[in-house]
This record gives C-alpha cells, structure tokens and sequence, in this order.
C-alpha cells in the first residue's frame, strides 16, 4: 500500500510544478482583473495583478462583458504631482490580440495591444497601434 500512496504523492508533486504561463486565447479569464505598476523596456510594458487599483497611480482593470477602466493623467500636464482619473472603456480580444477603446482627457484613444505573456501575476504587453481622437 505504501508504494501506491508514494507514487501517488510525487505525481501530484510534478503535476503542481507545471508552468503557469497561460497562452492567450479567445475568452481567456487570465485577463480580467486590475493590472498596475507597468513597467516599461523598449517595446515591452509589464504590468502587476492587484486586487484593485491603487489611488492616485497608472492601471488598468479588465471586466467581465468587455468593460475597462483605465486610471490615467487626468490632463495634459505629466509633471509631478500627477493627478488621475478613470476613464471608462471596452476592450475585446482575438488570440493575443486585444483592442481596447477608451476616453483619455483629451477625447479617445483606441488601442491595439499584443500579448506577450500572461500569467496569474505579470501581463507583458506590445503597443501594437495608438489612435487618438481628440475633441469629445
């Protein structure tokens, strides 16, 4: 009996060191939530799960029935102190890709982001296209 409890304990061992990293799909949960503290290299921002988003600073939150709310400048100025706004939006994804449409201070901006990576804590993303429309 001892050999079977053994061998069932270190296939349940391997089974949970499985990779978490998620490829992005249609319909993928790993997105929604709030994404904050983006961090950019080059072409590459990283973003951190969080339970919500934080006063006063960047993120961004994916809802259910493709609604978004960006937390952004809340105007032109980007000297400190910044202040911030949420802005309300839609997003929708097709594989990697995710277009999101959302206000900004100064009308609207879409935007066409690819996935790099995703997993229950970082998003790692590639600004594909911006286009802003200004005027509301």
């Amino acid at each position: 009996m001892k050999p079977i409890v053994l061998a069932l304990f270190v296939i349940l061992a391997l089974a949970s060191c499985q990779k978490v990293e998620t490829l992005v799909g249609e319909g993928n949960s790993e997105l929604i939530g709030s994404w904050v503290n983006p961090e950019y290299n080059d072409t590459l921002i990283t973003y951190t799960r969080a339970n919500n988003l934080s006063e006063n600073q960047y993120g961004i939150t994916f809802k259910t029935g493709n609604k978004l709310v960006d937390r952004q400048n809340s105007g032109w100025c980007g000297t400190p102190p910044i202040s911030t706004s949420d802005y309300e939006g839609t997003w929708s994804q097709k594989d990697s890709i995710v277009n999101i449409t959302v206000g900004f201070w100064g009308g609207t901006v879409d935007y066409t982001w690819e996935i790099i990576s995703l997993n229950h804590r970082f998003l790692v993303i590639k600004i594909v296209k911006s286009d802003f429309h200004t005027g509301k």
